[in-house]
């Protein structure tokens, strides 16, 4: 699949320096794009949306050839002041490992057909929350929630095709100054703590007229 990859995402290259925000940066391989701030670089970006400020990204740390194990961690590893899951998106909600009683039916609940110990449901839209799951979380499971796009079966059966359908990522603003920066001879820094303070590196005498934007500026 053909990804058209436009600012704030840019592609690292060696002996050069950075030309958008630190987690907007992917790296290639033969499988496709990958988030290189993400939990084991294994965020796929799919497709992205400038107009709309989000992007279509695939987990592969979610079993999506087989279904199990039950994912056992939450997504929240994106960056928080930088990304943010869409509204759109669907919830698969899972139980995994439980060493104890299994969910009670009135849950809505059912087993994955490869592993007894771990269920399956869909979300009922409460924004990725265990609130609201009738009888609680049972002792000895591990609760996680798996966003996802498109129009979900009826109890999760398909939970695997769900996964395989990735979900849709929303960014906050950032500044359009990097290309701008890039243009006039600069060179583009992110500080702080999160990589969210944009600077123009006019050191030397690169920049000309540029140099007012030496001054860093928050984005998030």
């Amino acid at each position: 699949m053909d990804l058209n990859i436009t600012y704030p995402f840019w592609l690292e290259e060696p002996g050069k320096p950075p030309c958008g925000p630190p987690s907007f940066q992917l790296k290639c391989n033969s499988s496709g794009a990958f988030l290189t701030k993400s939990v084991y670089q294994a965020y796929q970006v799919l497709s992205i949306f400038p107009d709309n400020n989000s992007f279509h990204v695939v987990d592969h740390n979610f079993p999506l050839v087989t279904g199990c194990p039950a994912p056992t961690m939450n997504i929240s590893i994106l960056l928080p002041r930088t990304f943010v899951f869409s509204k759109i998106n669907k919830e698969l909600l899972f139980l995994g490992k439980c060493t104890g009683f299994p969910p009670a039916e009135s849950a809505g609940f059912h087993s994955l057909p490869c592993d007894n110990s771990s269920f399956v449901r869909l979300g009922d839209g409460r924004n990725f929350s265990s609130h609201g799951i009738q009888g609680g979380i049972p002792s000895g499971c591990l609760f996680t929630v798996a966003p996802f796009l498109g129009s979900p079966d009826e109890n999760g059966d398909h939970y695997i095709a769900n996964m395989k359908n990735g979900f849709l990522v929303e960014w906050r603003a950032v500044p359009d100054d990097c290309p701008k920066c890039m243009a006039s001879g600069g060179e583009c820094t992110y500080g702080g703590d999160d990589g969210t303070k944009f600077a123009c590196d006019c050191s030397g005498d690169k920049c000309g007229e540029f140099r007012k934007l030496k001054t860093p500026s928050n984005f998030a």
